[in-house]
């Protein structure tokens, strides 16, 4: 006679975790881009466009990922006092956080200066400066930008405060809807879901993006 235990399915083998794999492979991708770098230089700035897809790959994904959280971290909270001092508290770990990313930049930069003994004319410090002018924006100018022309544009620009103040209006609509807003709700849980499973598939292509990132730097600017 079988008893239940025997004739029970066996339970689902659970996923093996990989990503351990992706952190190896890309330290191997970095040495191999600073070998090929310096061992065929003219090949090497040739890969420079590898490194720039990945990069707007993961760019691509930002204001995707930004919007749904936003939206369910807001719109699941019942009570708004709630959303704010949670809001708080981010904002002033934001703020800590980035005092402490400020002073490691200044410590590091005033020690080690960085960039020490590049040949720089005076033709590229002159465009760079022209550059920081042309990017410099008032106060005024800076908060009519987060404001976006259409929703639409808020995800097709770089704007990533565009995109947090539509997905924080989007939130407190939806939790003011209450029970009305939870097929929304639902729905962009799983749209997130699919963003996060296409940013796991790009995150897969780290080690090609680093390789040709490194190659390209390694081979324009040499040994020294």
């Amino acid at each position: 006679m079988t008893s239940a235990a025997d004739t029970a399915p066996a339970a689902p083998k659970a996923k093996r975790d990989r990503t351990h794999y992706l952190y190896i492979a890309v330290i191997i991708a970095v040495a191999a881009g600073i070998a090929v770098g310096l061992a065929a230089p003219d090949f090497a700035v040739e890969l420079k466009p590898i490194g720039t897809g990945f990069v707007n790959l993961i760019k691509m994904m930002i204001s995707p990922i930004i919007f749904c959280t936003i939206v369910l971290g807001i719109g699941s909270v019942r009570k708004a006092a709630k959303v704010g001092a949670v809001g708080g508290i981010a904002l002033g770990y934001f703020t800590v956080m980035s005092l402490v990313a400020l002073g490691i930049g200044l410590v590091v930069g005033n020690i080690l200066e960085p960039g020490t003994g590049l040949a720089v004319t005076d033709a590229v410090k002159d465009a760079g400066h022209a550059q920081v002018d042309a990017e410099a924006k008032g106060t005024t100018e800076f908060l009519l930008g987060i404001i976006p022309t259409t929703i639409v544009s808020a995800f097709t620009n770089e704007s990533v405060l565009q995109t947090l103040l539509i997905a924080l209006l989007a939130g407190f609509a939806l939790q003011g809807m209450g029970s009305a807003g939870q097929p929304i709700l639902r729905g962009i849980e799983h749209i997130q879901r699919l963003v996060f499973r296409i940013l796991a598939m790009v995150m897969w292509a780290a080690p090609i993006g680093a390789f040709g990132a490194i190659a390209a730097v390694t081979g324009s600017a040499g040994l020294d």
